[in-house]
């Protein structure tokens, strides 16, 4: 994944000052490999950003805050544990980022021209009737706070753009249906959960452009869902789940490129 000046992982509307991004995407069983490359205009090359980044220390946020620090972006990784941060992006190896706990997101956030809101439980673990609460919970949750302060911050400082991760839960399941960006909500559990995750993210201000990405199963070599499939198939206990017809939209995360 790539982030440089119009840094927004989405496909689904323009997203940054200059900003744009292709035609929807249609959800389907076939299987595609696409690129997302989201350009700005030829003078915005070259300048510097300031990101805001929660869920950075995730398997997205890692390669997104990488990334904008090999294009000399600065990056404010906003997280609840300084010390996880701080593990992963150790100040030798990343000087331009700076790590900020809760009581210092407000001050990250304004300035900043934008925020990338990545936080949020996995789901891919046991669903008892708490963890589902969490999940839910951890999304609106992290999306409200940022939300709010980007709505306290003042007029000169307040952010240009909120790009706010949601999914393609959104859509539900079905086997024959197509989906669109205009599809309507599903009816079941994490359709619910995105309902009201993009609802809080569309909150911000008026004059912030927000931009919502409905995220697959994104696989990479380095973890995420592909790193818990792998060694199944290495012990060739690997195969097709149900009747192997089901949509299954992904984004490989080392051909995905987007920018800011």
């Amino acid at each position: 994944m790539e982030i440089s000046r119009a840094t927004a992982l989405t496909w689904s509307h323009t997203v940054s000052p200059s900003l744009h991004l292709p035609q929807p995407l249609l959800f389907t069983r076939e299987t595609r490999k696409f690129r997302v490359w989201c350009g700005t205009d030829q003078s915005s090359k070259g300048d510097q950003m300031i990101i805001s980044v929660t869920g950075a220390t995730g398997f997205i946020g890692k390669r997104l805050v990488q990334k904008l620090q090999a294009e000399n972006h600065r990056v404010h990784v906003l997280t609840r544990s300084k010390s996880k941060a701080e593990l992963i992006f150790p100040v030798k190896d990343f000087p331009g980022v700076k790590i900020a706990g809760e009581p210092e997101w407000k001050d990250c956030i304004q300035g900043s021209t934008g925020v990338v809101n990545l936080a949020g439980l996995p789901i891919s673990t046991r669903w008892s009737s708490e963890i589902k609460k969490e999940i839910k919970q951890s999304r609106v949750r992290v999306t409200s706070k940022v939300v709010d302060l980007i709505k306290r911050a003042p007029d000169e400082t307040r952010p240009q753009v909120l790009v706010s991760a949601t999914a393609v839960g959104y859509y539900g399941t079905s086997e024959t249906q197509v989906f669109d960006e205009q599809s309507p909500s599903g009816k079941d559990y994490l359709a619910e959960v995105c309902r009201e995750w993009e609802s809080t993210a569309l909150k911000a201000n008026g004059d912030v452009r927000v931009a919502l990405i409905r995220i697959g199963v994104v696989l990479g070599k380095d973890g995420g869902a592909l790193a818990k499939m792998i060694p199944l198939f290495m012990m060739f206990a690997g195969g097709p789940l149900g009747s192997g017809n089901q949509w299954y939209f992904t984004q490989f995360l080392d051909l995905v490129q987007v920018s800011l």
